[in-house]
């Protein structure tokens, strides 16, 4: 379905962006960017995932996501808030290059020393408790080195997504071509391990060769340092919250189900392939947040909202379609697209896609405002909120239920955070959507599945038959947005047809 869509969003942005009769042709380009790096993170897996799970098999990529998850928790305790926080700091100064590098310079030793402490913490953790996968983990320790030299935060808050994008790009085919050349086997792990490691302390060396564009050194001093640690450690504590419920599920599935070598990696390509479809909505809020961010700390707060109002429409435009689409043809695929061991990755990808329109809802309400405007208290209590009931939903159901447990806890989790980010938004971020608006977005998406169906029906499981699915179930939504009129698809359609029309709900 993602496809069908591409154009659409890209004329959205278009609109969203213009502010009178001016066009922000930065920002467009910026989203294009974004979109055909987030379209190569989903057309890469259609590569690998069939290759590796049918070389490595099921208990060695289970093993690789273990550690790997265990590594990210102490990525987690050393980037902080970095990644957010970063990008609304250099988006704030950007104006003025002296305070530009100042703060660049001084965000970056504190991000490089916290990493530093956690890497130590690292390699401690693994010597006091040992484990079978000590090996695996050492190597699995270069992505702290990586991410300690990660300065993607700073390219974002110049919005200059085309440097991080294309840097993104390049390294990920790397990737993809050394995978197929270099992994033949579950023997081949610890090489596998070490590859996707060493590959993104490379990518990051690149992104260190083009700051020199924009940033000149500036002497620093510790106080400097020091005043981002509080406001960085504000942000910290939501995002353990968010990693409750995204790293958390794996460790805990780990620990407190017994067959954990047979379920973890396919509750991980469940959850991957449904987080796929939301590359291209949260793409949005990578591009709105430092501009949001500007346009907040200049007083302009109906421009805000008007921003706000599309990417809140456009979400459902897209996320709705999304979940029906993955219940109309996702088990299809997966019959094809995996290995028989992996045949139940199609039942968690359809219970796990409500999280799509919820993830799509606080992506707008958090990341798009909240943040920005610098209301983290209500950020916090959201995803707080959101962490809490997954960890109780996981304790409850995974030891009986596995990953379906671990399914339900995120789901809900999501479901909670999305409530309560709401709630705390409600009377100042105005947007909204008419019922009839929103009765044509549903009955469209639901329309979708019988042709998807007939299809279904009367071809076999394939490759042919997978796309032919995805392409009439596409154009049959977008056929339907375009009988019945709706609103902001009739907005989009007449600005790419030049057409100054305004359609009402």
């Amino acid at each position: 379905m993602t496809y069908i869509f591409i154009l659409l969003k890209i004329k959205l942005i278009h609109g969203i962006m213009i502010q009178g009769e001016k066009m922000d042709k930065k920002l467009t380009s910026n989203y294009i960017y974004s979109v055909i790096y987030q379209t190569l993170i989903v057309i890469t897996p259609f590569i690998t995932v069939p290759y590796l799970t049918r070389v490595m098999g099921v208990e060695a990529l289970s093993i690789n996501d273990m550690t790997g998850n265990l590594t990210q928790w102490f990525v987690l305790f050393g980037i902080m808030g970095v990644n957010i926080y970063g990008n609304r700091e250099i988006a704030r100064v950007r104006d003025n290059k002296r305070d530009l590098s100042r703060t660049f310079f001084e965000i970056f030793s504190m991000q490089f020393i916290s990493m530093c402490l956690s890497t130590i913490a690292f390699f401690i953790f693994i010597n006091v408790f040992k484990s079978e996968y000590n090996t695996y983990l050492i190597v699995q320790g270069i992505t702290l080195l990586s991410v300690s030299l990660d300065i993607t935060w700073f390219f974002y808050g110049v919005e200059d997504f085309k440097k991080a994008s294309i840097r993104n790009m390049a390294v990920k085919i790397l990737n993809v071509a050394l995978i197929l050349i270099l992994i033949k086997g579950p023997q081949d792990l610890m090489k596998f391990i070490f590859l996707n490691a060493s590959l993104g302390v490379f990518g990051q060396l690149v992104m260190w060769a083009q700051l020199r564009h924009y940033v000149h050194f500036e002497k620093i001093n510790l106080k400097g340092i020091l005043k981002h640690v509080k406001p960085n450690i504000s942000l910290f504590i939501p995002q353990i919250a968010i990693s409750i419920y995204s790293l958390l599920d794996i460790s805990m599935l780990g620990i407190l189900y017994e067959e954990k070598e047979k379920v973890v990696n396919l509750y991980k390509q469940a959850q991957n392939f449904v987080k796929m479809f939301l590359f291209f909505i949260t793409s949005i809020g990578s591009v709105m947040l430092p501009r949001i961010s500007n346009i907040y700390a200049k007083g302009e707060t109906e421009a805000m909202n008007r921003f706000l109002n599309k990417t809140f429409k456009l979400a459902l435009y897209l996320a709705i379609p999304m979940i029906v689409g993955i219940f109309g043809v996702i088990q299809s695929f997966v019959n094809w697209f995996l290995p028989l061991d992996y045949y139940e990755v199609g039942k968690m990808m359809i219970l796990t896609s409500p999280i799509i329109l919820f993830i799509s809802l606080s992506n707008v309400f958090g990341t798009q405002y909240l943040v920005p405007i610098g209301n983290y208290k209500h950020y916090t209590i959201s995803v707080v909120s959101g962490a809490l009931v997954n960890l109780t939903l996981n304790y409850i159901f995974i030891p009986n239920y596995g990953a379906y447990g671990a399914i339900f806890g995120s789901v809900m989790a999501e479901l909670m955070v999305t409530v309560v980010q709401w709630f705390y938004v409600r009377n100042k971020l105005k947007v909204n959507i008419h019922i009839k608006e929103l009765t044509i977005i549903i009955l469209s998406s639901l329309c979708m599945l019988i042709p998807i169906n007939l299809v279904i029906s009367n071809l076999t499981n394939s490759f042919i038959s997978s796309i032919i699915q995805i392409v009439v179930g596409g154009s049959t939504y977008v056929i339907l947005l375009y009988v019945f009129k709706a609103p902001l698809f009739m907005e989009i359609l007449n600005r790419f047809l030049k057409r100054g029309v305004d359609y009402e709900a």
